[in-house]
This record gives C-alpha cells, sequence and structure tokens, in this order.
C-alpha cells in the first residue's frame, strides 16, 4: 500500500514539476534566442556605423562629388547587401552624389524639408532615422554622419538608406533557424519594423484596428517601450486560422545614436 503510495505521490511530483518547467524552460528559450538576435543585429549596426564614420572622414577629403567620393559610396554600398544607396548631400539639403548607378538618377533632388533632413540639421550629429518616404520609392530608415572639410567646417552629408527588415532578416535567420519562435522589431512608437512571419511589418501595434482587441498585447507592449528588456505573456490571434492562442515573449533593445528598437521574440504555448 506505501509503495503504491510512494510511486503515485513521485509521479504527481514529476507531472508538477514538469507543469512548471515548460514556462520557466520556454522564457530561457526565448531570452537566450533574443540575446543571440539582439547582439547580431547589433553588431551589424555598429559595423556600418564604424564604416560610415570612415567613409565621412574620407570624404572630407575628396568632397561630395567626383570619381573618388563615387567610388566611396559605391564601395560602402557593395559592402551590405542591405543598403539600397548611399549618398552625399550637401548644406542645403540637395543629393548630390549617390550609388549605385541604379538610383544615380536622384542626384539633385531636394529633400531639405524631409523630418530626417530637417532633424539632422539641427544638431548635424550622426543620426539613424525613424522610418519614413524615402524618395526613392519605399519605406525606409537611413544612417546619416556629416562631413566636415579640413577646417572642421560643415561640408554636408553622407546617408546610407536601408531596409530593417532587410538587415534584420539576414542577423535573424541563422538563429531562429529550426525553432517556432518569431520575432518582431518595434520602434518606440509602436510601428513594427520587421515581423518575421511577414504579416505585422508596417503595422502600428497601437493604432492598427486588428490589434485593437488585444488587450493584454497592448498592454504588454506599453511596457516593452518604457522597459528595455522584459518578459511577458499575452493572447493573439493567429493570422491564418483565426484562432486566438496564448504566446509567451522575451524582448530586449539594440541602440544607435539615440535610436533605439525593441526586439521581442514570441512563441505560441497552448
Amino acid at each position: 500500500m506505501f509503495k503504491k503510495l510512494f510511486i503515485v505521490a513521485i509521479a504527481l511530483s514529476l507531472i508538477l514539476a514538469a507543469g512548471c518547467a515548460g514556462p520557466d524552460a520556454t522564457q530561457v528559450e526565448l531570452k537566450t534566442t533574443n540575446q543571440q538576435i539582439t547582439q547580431a543585429v547589433q553588431a551589424e549596426l555598429d559595423k556600418l556605423d564604424l564604416d560610415m564614420r570612415n567613409a565621412a572622414a574620407e570624404l572630407s577629403r575628396t568632397g561630395l562629388s567626383g570619381d573618388e567620393a563615387r567610388n566611396i559610396l559605391a564601395g560602402l554600398a557593395a559592402k551590405y547587401p542591405f543598403i539600397i544607396d548611399n549618398c552625399t548631400t550637401d548644406p542645403a539639403g540637395k543629393m548630390v552624389t549617390i550609388a549605385p548607378d541604379a538610383y544615380r538618377n536622384y542626384e539633385g533632388t531636394d529633400i531639405s524639408t524631409q523630418d530626417v533632413t530637417v532633424k539632422f540639421m539641427q544638431t548635424k550629429k550622426p543620426m539613424l532615422s525613424q522610418m519614413f518616404p524615402a524618395v526613392e520609392g519605399m519605406n525606409a530608415v537611413v544612417l546619416m554622419w556629416p562631413i566636415e572639410t579640413q577646417n572642421a567646417e560643415f561640408a554636408g552629408s553622407m546617408s546610407a538608406l536601408f531596409e530593417p527588415k532587410t538587415m534584420i532578416s539576414g542577423a535573424s535567420e541563422p538563429v531562429l533557424r529550426g525553432t517556432d519562435i518569431v520575432i518582431d522589431v518595434f520602434q518606440l512608437d509602436g510601428l513594427d519594423i520587421y515581423d518575421s512571419t511577414g504579416y505585422d511589418t508596417d503595422k502600428n501595434l497601437f493604432t492598427d484596428p486588428a490589434a485593437q482587441q488585444l488587450t493584454d498585447l497592448i498592454a504588454m507592449g506599453h511596457r516593452m517601450m518604457s522597459e528595455e528588456s522584459g518578459s511577458g505573456s499575452y493572447n493573439s490571434i493567429h493570422p491564418q486560422t483565426q484562432v486566438t492562442v496564448a504566446k509567451q515573449a522575451y524582448w530586449g533593445t539594440v541602440k544607435l545614436h539615440d535610436t533605439s528598437w525593441r526586439i521581442m521574440c514570441s512563441k505560441v504555448v497552448q
């Protein structure tokens, strides 16, 4: 009798332990995956930023136009597959030299009234922008660096235009491969700039009509925008089946020049 009770007690304890270990194991998996992805994305941003700084220093010697300047821009664009184009812009906000040649027809375009240009001109310091509609015809972000003359006077700027989803997918796919984890990358205004499933890219968590019924997701979203890292759970509607599912999430942060992105890893838990 006591032996049977002992066996039952062990079985119950194993079941309870497994039940407790499930969520904990999921959180460990999500946190570990998130850390790997944030490190990969941060490394890519930092590497591009360093190359931009070095290119800006070279352009201070060559000037904004000419063969040397074009070669500097073309070399940088060729080094990063996710870059749409590199450009020099004069102090009045006119695009001077653009590489690769596919976008050369935009040379001479006045972008002085764009919010991105206006913000950069207020500080003339390196800047990673929010998403915006580029004159090249797509929503993108731009990393900008000032160019100075040999006398340390402001001579204009250089920029790298790219779609975050292209860069982030390249950095994250090797980590996500073989898992059932998905990632979303948010600006601090709630705009989803990359969803690994493709369903929510370019949608705003706080304003998209489909998200308004998901009150726990929105509540977690506000926490996520105010806390650089953390975890939570929420209900979500599967985009294909329209079935409500429970999900767990962990988020972290990448930063560059006062701009932050929240990278959220999540998975279905029922």
